[in-house]
């Protein structure tokens, strides 16, 4: 999961990512625009919390796993 290699398109979703309602772009552009700079902010933290599917990553791990999820977003959406 937090390789060198993207993310294959086309991979499941779980049921409970799965949004179904009608979002408004812009505001949903500036949620993820502070959930990243929120992120940022706590570049040298040195404990996080369990993932909840994957369990204890390293800081270096979080990080990765962080990039490669939003490049894979990004990328499916052809941004």
């Amino acid at each position: 999961m937090y390789n060198d290699k993207l993310w294959k398109p086309n991979l499941p979703t779980a049921k409970g990512f799965k949004v179904l309602d009608h979002k408004v772009f812009e505001k949903e552009k500036d949620s993820l625009i502070g959930l990243i700079k929120e992120f940022h902010q706590e570049k040298d933290k040195k404990q996080w919390d369990p993932h909840p599917a994957f369990g204890h990553f390293s800081p270096e791990q979080w990080g990765k796993m962080q990039y490669k999820h939003l490049d894979h977003h990004l990328r499916q959406f052809g941004v």
